[in-house]
């Protein structure tokens, strides 16, 4: 009887900060209006060609953003329920799997009943296969849209974010990113941060208790 593999883990969920910057590199806006600015933010003055930038740190972002907490809380539980699944599924067939060996060495089974037994093992092996390949495309599929849902969602805010400011450029900055240095006065990570959240516990009320 063959060796049955173990279900390793489904797949791993951590949010990346290329997610979201591999989006937003460069997120270009251009908007007019009022110059008053969310948590007394002030537009740095223009360069040389009349441009103002600011940058988000992502890594910062999604490390602080309650919305990206409640996500991979609830993608962490669901694979968390999935993989149970699996081992309980995987430990029964073990326990099957035992059974059956020390009925052939017994010879308690007829070479006709042991080839049925050993090809029902067999197919459930497959099916535990399956379900897991399948666990793995549901993850993967749910980790995709959450992430673009995540992508909409900092984006509308920045779109309506920057009405009031009137930036062209707002950067998305990472450690593992294109830009190796970025002055401080261009970051608007904690503004931006504080305003998500804020937005975040209006709509869920349960969240801010």
């Amino acid at each position: 009887m063959e060796n049955v593999q173990k279900p390793a883990g489904i797949l791993p969920l951590v949010f990346s900060a290329l997610a979201l910057a591999g989006v937003i590199v460069l997120f270009v806006l251009k908007f007019t209006g009022g110059t008053a600015s969310p948590a007394g933010l002030s537009v740095p003055a223009a360069n040389g060609k009349g441009h103002t930038i600011a940058y988000i740190n992502t890594d910062t972002l999604l490390s602080n953003y309650e919305l990206v907490k409640e996500l991979s809380d609830q993608l962490k539980n669901k694979s968390g329920a999935m993989e149970s699944q699996l081992m309980g599924r995987q430990k029964e067939l073990d326990k099957e799997i035992e059974y059956f060996q020390k009925s052939v060495q017994n010879k308690s089974l007829s070479e006709q009943s042991a080839q049925e037994i050993y090809q029902q093992l067999m197919a459930k092996q497959q099916g535990i296969a399956e379900q897991k390949e399948s666990f793995q495309q549901e993850m993967a599929m749910e980790n995709m849209n959450i992430n673009n849902m995540l992508m909409d969602t900092v984006t509308n805010f920045l779109k309506r974010f920057n009405k009031t400011i009137g930036y062209d450029y707002v950067l998305g900055y990472n450690k593992a990113g294109n830009i190796f240095l970025a002055n401080d006065t261009f970051d608007i990570t904690n503004a931006v941060l504080v305003e998500l959240n804020r937005e975040y516990r209006v709509k869920n009320p349960k969240a801010a208790k």
